[in-house]
C-alpha cells in the first residue's frame, strides 16, 4: 500500500514570559485516518497553531485526535481551545498521564512551592502572566489511555514507547514505515547536536535514562523533538552514543 502520510513540524513561536522559544507540535495527516496532532502547545498559542495546521495544507475541521506526549503545560495549554474549536476531538494520552491531564491529580511537577519559586525567578514585569497561567493550568478529558507497545491503528501504525523519568506517563511514537521518532521532550536538539531529557525538568533522570536505553533498540532515521525540532537522518548512532551502547 502506497504511504501517503504527510508530516508537518508546526515550528511555533511561544512566549514564556517574556522569553521567546520555538516549540514543535508535529502534525500527521492522511486522507483516510485524517489529522493527528501531538502536543498542544502553551496557552493562549491556539490561533498560531491553528493557522500553523492550515498553512499545511490541512483544514482544522480534519482534526480528528490530539495525542499528548506528557502532561507539561507547554505540551498540554491550548488543548481547551482546540477541543472548543473543533468537533468529536479524541485526545489520548499514556494511562498514567491521564489522571494529571484530567485534574483528578495535581500537576507533577508544579507544587505550589515550585510555582511560587518559578515566579520569583522571573523579572518583575514578566511575574503577573506567570501567576495567571500557573493560577489557571489546562485540565482535559483523555478519551483513549495509552499504553507500551500499543500500536495505535492510523496513519500506518504509530507505536506507543513508554519513556518515564520526564513524567510518570511520558511517551514517544514511533512510525516504522518512515524510521520515524516523535520523541516529545525524551530527546532534544542543542546546537545541532541530540541530547536527552533537561535534567532540570527531569524528576526522575535515572529512570529517563533507562528509558533512553529502549530507544536504542529501534531502527531511528529522523527524530522530531518537541524542543529543537527535526534531528537526522541517520539518527539511530547518535541514540546509541547517548545511551552507551557505542
Amino acid at each position: 500500500m502506497t504511504d501517503t502520510v504527510r508530516i508537518h513540524d508546526l515550528a511555533l513561536d511561544a512566549d514564556m514570559f517574556g522569553t521567546s522559544i520555538t516549540i514543535h507540535p508535529v502534525l500527521l495527516w492522511d486522507a483516510t485516518d485524517g489529522a493527528t496532532l501531538v502536543d498542544a502547545g502553551v496557552p493562549g498559542l491556539f490561533p498560531l497553531l491553528r493557522q500553523a495546521v492550515e498553512r499545511a495544507g490541512v483544514p482544522f475541521r480534519q482534526l480528528r485526535r490530539v495525542i499528548l506526549t506528557h502532561q507539561d503545560w507547554d505540551h498540554t495549554g491550548a488543548l481547551p481551545d482546540i477541543l472548543a474549536a473543533g468537533e468529536g476531538i479524541t485526545v489520548c494520552a499514556h494511562r498514567l498521564e491521564k489522571p494529571y491531564i484530567e485534574g483528578a491529580l495535581p500537576n507533577y511537577k508544579l507544587t505550589p512551592e515550585k510555582i511560587a519559586a518559578r515566579i520569583a525567578a522571573l523579572p518583575p514585569e514578566a511575574q503577573p502572566k506567570a501567576a495567571a497561567v500557573f493560577a489557571a493550568l489546562p485540565v482535559s478529558p483523555v478519551h483513549r489511555a495509552l499504553v507500551d507497545g500499543e500500536l495505535l491503528p492510523f496513519h500506518g501504525g504509530l507505536e506507543v514507547i513508554h519513556t518515564p523519568g520526564h513524567t510518570p506517563g511520558n511517551l514517544c511514537l514511533y512510525l516504522k514505515n518512515r524510521r520515524l521518532l516523535i520523541a516529545g521532550d525524551q530527546l532534544r536538539v542543542v546546537d545541532g547536536a541530540l541530547v536527552g531529557p533537561a535534567p532540570e525538568h527531569t524528576p526522575d533522570m535515572p529512570t529517563a535514562l533507562t528509558s533512553l536505553k529502549k530507544l536504542a533498540a529501534y531502527d531511528i532515521d529522523r527524530v522530531l523533538c518537541y524542543h529543537g525540532g527535526p534531528y537526522g537522518p541517520n539518527a539511530a548512532p547518535s541514540i546509541a552514543t547517548l545511551v552507551g551502547c557505542r
